[in-house]
């Protein structure tokens, strides 16, 4: 059954690790009450300058650092424009991913002699002692970024729920004059938030690039971004549910790159994913979301 097939489950956990990188960020930055539609244009970036750091450092741990520091920087300048100026949230994120592409794409061009090969992968060494047991074979095979996703969601649920910075976190993205009355620092507490959020988002995008594809595109992220923030809904603000969503559409795509061996128009194979994310987010319905997402503030 191909579901069960080990090369099936790696290759969905591969597709789906950048997405439950980057929907973990979205989930901090929506706890915190700042609606993040930029996280496509930050995700681009991210996997465009981790490509660019793994193949001049000649190594992808640089290039997942670099994808990494820049989703960081980016994070920051989103803080610096909707959490101290305010400006509008939804506009700002537009601007962002459009800004992105026209960035990445310009850089791209500027560098294409230098990234046209691709980068060194990104895996674990399997023993030659364990190499014919096939379930250190399967262990050694999911990809390490997979395993440091996997922590990162446990972290962040025991950070955001039984903690008393979570709690703080939280209480901003809730209900501003509650937070407000009890002395906590609401710009603070945002920036801090999407200074996380753009290092989350960023170390999604060099998942995709440097972890998974090896190499970078226009575009590359493809809405990945969107189908994130999708997953999110989907697990109504929690990690673990987030995750299950982002894994669904890397169930998708695993079918796709699959179905296309089948022949015919291998556009209508793509879809499979995108059409999945609608169906679930159609079937699950009206979700609550934190009550201050969105909402400018412009208190002192």
């Amino acid at each position: 059954m191909m579901f069960l097939d080990p090369d099936f489950i790696l290759s969905a956990l591969r597709t789906g690790t950048p997405l439950m990188l980057v929907a973990l960020g979205v989930l901090v930055a929506e706890r915190a009450g700042v609606l993040f539609l930029g996280v496509e244009g930050v995700m681009l970036t991210g996997a465009f300058f981790g490509v660019l750091g793994a193949v001049y450092m000649d190594d992808p741990w640089a290039g997942v650092l670099t994808g990494t520091l820049v989703g960081m920087v980016a994070g920051l300048i989103t803080a610096a424009l909707v959490v101290w100026l305010p400006t509008d949230q939804v506009v700002m994120g537009l601007a962002l991913n459009i800004a992105a592409i026209g960035l990445t794409s310009f850089l791209f061009r500027l560098a294409a002699g230098d990234l046209s090969q691709m980068t060194p992968p990104l895996n674990f060494t399997v023993p030659e002692s364990l190499a014919d047991n096939a379930f250190f074979a399967f262990l050694f095979g999911v990809p390490p970024l997979t395993w440091l996703t996997l922590v990162l969601s446990v972290v962040t649920s025991y950070l955001l729920f039984r903690s008393a910075p979570g709690l703080l976190l939280r209480s901003v993205g809730q209900d501003v004059k509650a937070a407000r009355s009890a002395g906590i620092d609401i710009r603070v507490v945002r920036t801090v938030a999407m200074v996380i959020v753009g290092g989350l988002t960023g170390l999604g995008g060099a998942a995709l690039t440097v972890g998974w594809v090896r190499s970078f595109s226009d575009d590359i992220t493809a809405g990945r971004g969107f189908i994130a923030l999708a997953a999110v809904y989907f697990g109504r603000w929690y990690p673990g549910w987030t995750l299950f969503g982002c894994l669904l559409f890397g169930i998708g795509e695993s079918v796709a790159f699959r179905a296309q061996m089948l022949g015919g128009n291998p556009h209508l194979y793509l879809m499979i994913p995108y059409v999945l994310t609608v169906a679930v987010l159609a079937l699950t319905g009206r979700a609550r979301a934190p009550r201050e997402v969105g909402r400018p503030y412009e208190g002192n």
